[in-house]
Order: structure tokens, then C-alpha cells, then sequence
């Protein structure tokens, strides 16, 4: 093992992914594994024919390895851009780009789920990040400050660090 790696069992990589929003159907389509048997593997489901949890092959688990490297590189070219042409600006003086949104949504839903992943990195809760993201008629739709915009930028870079040194182990 060297410094730039973290071994992390297989069934753990599911919590990270949960945590940060990426979808098992992003991971499943780069690593040419079936969805439904790495969903089952990610979660340590017991097959019903012999009782025993399910696994992967060495060449699925291998499938997987380089599924999260191209993810990584993938996730490496992700980046929202505050245009402040589009910024507004609001009676109490903050700043936002309500053109955020949308890239927000066109560049990260490929890969993530959008709620989790805005949780992870603003904190936000569910109801400010439907406010802000979904409800167009709402007075704080678009309210995507530079901040937050950095702060998205800088956890997507982590978190395609972070999936470029992990590397996966059975148990």
C-alpha cells in the first residue's frame, strides 16, 4: 500500500457513495458491471439460493476499481461557473446566479444524485435545497452564492481525489 491509497472494503464503498450522492448507475455503466448485481454486492445482500452474502469476482471487483478511476477523471472536469452576468442581486445585498442551477443539474446528474450531493457539500437541508433548486416561482430559487459555487467546486475535486485512491478489497 502506498501513501496515495486507501483500501476500503467494497461493501463500505456504498456509504461513501450514498454520502456524496453518486449513483450506483454511473458507477455500474463505467465499470461495465451489471446495476442490479453491483447494488446487491455494494450491500452485502445474502443470496437466497445459498445463504451466503454476495461477492464479486476478482474481474468484476477489478471492473469496478477501474470504474471509480474513470469516474474520478470524469468527475476531474466537473466545474460550475459564477457568471456574473446572470447574478442578481437581492433587497438585503447578497449575490447569486440563478444560472447556477442548471449547470448545476446538466453537469452532476450524469454522475450523482443532485440532494445528497448538495448536502454533503453546502450542508444544506432537503427543503432549502428544493427551494433553491426546484421551485422556480420561489423567492429563493437560484440563491447560488460564489461561496457556495466554490464550495461545490472544491468538494467535487475532493471527491474525485478521493475515488481515484481508493482501492477496493472483498472483505
Amino acid at each position: 500500500m502506498n501513501d496515495r491509497e486507501i483500501r476500503i472494503p467494497i461493501t463500505s464503498l456504498k456509504d461513501y457513495l450514498n454520502e456524496v450522492g453518486i449513483t450506483v448507475t454511473a458507477l455500474a455503466e463505467l465499470s461495465g458491471v451489471s446495476r442490479l448485481h453491483l447494488q446487491k454486492c455494494l450491500s452485502g445482500e445474502v443470496d437466497e439460493r445459498n445463504g451466503a452474502v454476495r461477492t464479486m469476482s476478482d474481474e468484476s471487483m477489478a471492473r469496478v476499481q477501474e470504474g471509480l478511476h474513470q469516474l474520478s477523471l470524469q468527475l476531474k472536469y466537473v466545474f460550475i461557473l459564477y457568471n456574473t452576468n446572470q447574478e442578481v442581486v437581492k433587497r438585503n445585498g447578497c449575490r447569486y446566479c440563478p444560472g447556477c442551477v442548471d449547470q448545476i443539474k446538466e453537469q452532476l446528474s450524469p454522475y450523482m444524485s443532485i440532494q445528497p450531493f448538495m448536502e454533503y457539500a453546502l450542508g444544506w437541508n432537503r427543503s432549502k435545497i428544493r427551494n433553491v433548486m426546484d421551485i422556480k416561482k420561489g423567492a429563493s430559487y437560484g440563491n447560488i452564492s460564489q461561496d457556495d459555487v466554490n464550495r461545490i467546486n472544491v468538494t467535487l475535486a475532493e471527491v474525485a481525489t478521493r475515488l481515484d485512491i481508493f482501492t477496493l478489497t472483498k472483505g
